[in-house]
Formats: structure tokens, sequence, C-alpha cells
């Protein structure tokens, strides 16, 4: 149950950032249609792809721990002994949800001190721009702290866990 929690979760983040990911393939592509075409160039492109690319970003994170498909370097781990490996990859998970609790925390603090100010172009709040810091955060924890816990079977099972 918690597993098909999870896995819902994770298809709901990843539509999501695919769906930012059309959106700003659509406006840059009319920017640029306009710019060379209309000789005309919108001023709330530019920072709307901005925000786009950070949510992108930041949900890509979480997204990338919990598949542990992060970037990394592996050139001395893997001359590790098999145990010493393993202790390494808990300790990583350990420190990447300590990680998850600082940006939840430091982000929510943030995003608070932004309310008052918004982005030039469009005219949200800037908090906007940065609450995806905590919500990238809380992701992390959750997707981490349910793979230690044992809830987390990982997207290869999903068949199982809808059948």
């Amino acid at each position: 149950m918690i597993n098909r929690a999870l896995l819902t979760v994770r298809k709901i983040t990843e539509s999501f950032v695919l769906l930012m990911i059309v959106v700003m393939t659509v406006i840059i592509s009319y920017q640029v249609i306009s710019r060379f075409g209309l000789n005309y160039t919108p001023t709330w492109i530019q920072p709307m792809s901005l925000l786009l690319m950070v949510w992108i970003g930041f949900l890509g994170i979480a997204i990338g721990f919990q598949d542990n498909s992060h970037i990394r370097i592996t050139l001395f781990e893997d001359k590790m002994p098999k145990k010493l490996q393993r202790v390494l990859n808990v300790l990583q998970r350990l420190l990447a949800i300590l990680f998850g609790f600082f940006m939840l925390i430091e982000g929510s603090k943030f995003s608070y001190k932004m309310l008052d100010s918004s982005i030039p172009g469009i005219g949200v709040p800037s908090a906007l721009l940065y609450v995806v810091v905590p919500a990238a955060g809380a992701l992390v924890i959750i997707y981490l702290l349910s793979e230690f816990l044992g809830f987390w079977q990982g997207v290869k099972e999903e068949s199982e866990v809808e059948g």
C-alpha cells in the first residue's frame, strides 16, 4: 500500500516535470519565432523559462536520489570490498536525508522571506521560484526514508504493485 502511494507520488512528480519541459519548449520556440519572424521579444518568456528550469532541476534531484541515479564518482568505491561499499551507500543515503532536511527547513525560511518580492516580467511572488527547494527536500526525505524502512521496492515492481 505504501509502495503504491510512493509510486503515485513518483508518477505525479515525473508527469509534472514532463509538463514543465513541454511548456518550456513551447514558450522558447514561441520566443524564437517571435524574435526572428515578428521582430518582437516577449518580456515574460525569459523569467518564465528560468522558473520552469529551476523547478525541473530541483524535482529532478529528488527523482535522482530515489533512483540512486544522481551523478557520483565511484572510482574508489568500486575498488573497496563489498561490505564497505554497502556501508558507504548507507552513509551516503543518510547524508542525503540530512541534506533533504536542510533543503526543507532553509528553503521554507527563504521562500517565506521572498513573499514580498516579485519576479520581474511575470509579476508572481519570488517565493514561487524558491518553494520548490523545500518541496524537493520533502520528496528526498520521503523517498529515502521509505527506502530505509523497506517500503519502497522501486519503479521496477510497478506491475507487481498494481497486480
